[in-house]
């Protein structure tokens, strides 16, 4: 396993605003990142587990080496914290070869009742109890009673620690990101909370996801597995077996040209177009949520739901 080694990227430059102290502002530009490449080349099982934020998946063809990248716009703090202690390792396995990396959970703030107010400049920042997930606040991070703006920390333990004059921007994103690239006829998993997941270009061998609340675009892929809460998951084209599992979320799959199909859904919708040339067993069920399944008469498809409704074009 080649490592390319974490790096910290930090660009300040100081110039004169016309602020009233005649301090000149600092504005930094901060991302840190972590970098694996396969060691063997060819196609690969990638495996991937990232709780929060945004996973690219890009299969290309003239590609030699699988590539896993973690990265965010913070230099400091729980997202930072989390791309550091990403672990990986590679490994053969019944002569597939596996590149499995792992991103730690990503520490968030927790609030107890009453309304908490932080003031930053002439910026105000209220919550009111709950939980605030990190993965989602673009550009803000809290955790443990510290606060990070744009990827620079501003309060500590409750007391501002940011230079007076500080401009607190840049490439801070509160998110995670992890590009996988893979070369064709590769496969990926996916095990997740909250990320969103989007596959790029060619088709995958095997394309499995285990998601809460994350939505999964794909363009292709010969077998495909997933079990989801309430995210959407939608692809382009199935070839093989399709075991697709969800509670509230839509499953659409624009073309299926498989051997077997099963989807069951409690109320989410399922759409399915069936190509003429698929063939195996079809079934579909949900509880409330609609079927519809278009093309897929000569399949003679079992599809069962308790109150929703099931459209036949």
């Amino acid at each position: 396993m080649q490592t390319r080694s974490l790096h910290t990227l930090i660009t300040a430059s100081e110039k004169d605003s016309g602020n009233d102290s005649g301090k000149p502002q600092r504005e930094s530009t901060l991302s840190t990142e972590k970098t694996f490449t396969a060691t063997t080349a060819g196609r690969i099982f990638a495996d991937l587990i990232s709780h929060v934020g945004t996973v690219n998946v890009f299969v290309e063809p003239s590609l030699k080496n699988a590539e896993i990248t973690v990265r965010t716009g913070d230099n400091e703090g729980p997202l930072a914290d989390a791309v550091n202690g990403t672990t990986h390792r590679e490994y053969d396995y019944n002569g597939t070869n596996v590149l499995e990396v792992r991103v730690p959970r990503v520490e968030g703030g927790v609030f107890g009742g009453g309304t908490n107010v932080v003031q930053i400049g002439g910026s105000r920042f209220s919550f009111n109890g709950g939980v605030i997930n990190t993965g989602t606040m673009t550009g803000v991070t809290i955790s443990n009673g510290d606060v990070w703006v744009g990827g620079q920390r501003v309060v500590s333990n409750g007391r501002v620690v940011a230079e007076q004059g500080a401009v607190v921007g840049g490439s801070g994103t509160g998110t995670i990101t992890v590009d996988v690239k893979v070369p064709s006829l590769s496969s990926f998993r996916l095990d997740t909370t909250s990320a969103d997941l989007t596959v790029h270009g060619g088709d995958l061998q095997i394309l499995e996801v285990k998601s809460v609340s994350g939505d999964v675009d794909a363009t292709a892929a010969h077998t495909l597995r997933a079990n989801m809460t309430s995210g959407d998951l939608n692809i382009s084209r199935v070839e093989g077996r399709a075991d697709l599992h969800s509670v509230s979320g839509d499953i659409e799959i624009g073309l299926y040209r498989g051997s077997e199909f099963r989807a069951n859904a409690v109320s989410g919708d399922i759409d399915v177009r069936v190509h003429q040339e698929a063939a195996g067993e079809f079934s579909a069920s949900t509880v409330s949520g609609d079927v519809t399944t278009t093309g897929a008469d000569h399949l003679r498809p079992r599809v069962s739901t308790v109150s929703g409704k099931h459209r036949r074009r």
